[in-house]
């Protein structure tokens, strides 16, 4: 063999070699990045299961609070159709002598 050939051969062997170093590396950070991203996804995952049953709740109260208002003004309504007929009746004035 010539020896510019065996020269070329060892200069792009140590070439090779010296650049799958940072390869690696970028390989096992990508690697941790994607278990962190994992981690994450989960975590969120368990925050919209929160969420939503948070969401239920409100949801709930606010009917039970609909359900109240429209009683309340039900109850109103009865009071001030009482206090109608009420004020219809004649009043009576009595008087207590001695």
């Amino acid at each position: 063999m010539h020896p510019f050939i065996d020269i070329f051969v060892i200069v792009s062997g140590c070439f090779g070699i010296v650049a799958t170093i940072p390869i690696t590396y970028l390989a096992l950070r990508s690697f941790r990045e994607g278990q962190e991203l994992h981690r994450l996804q989960h975590e969120v995952a368990t925050l919209m299961s929160e969420v939503h049953g948070i969401q239920r709740e409100m949801h709930r109260d606010q009917l039970t609070a609909t359900t109240e208002i429209i009683e309340t003004k039900e109850n109103v309504e009865r009071v001030v159709e009482a206090t109608k007929r009420r004020r219809k009746l004649p009043r009576l004035r009595l008087e207590f002598g001695h």
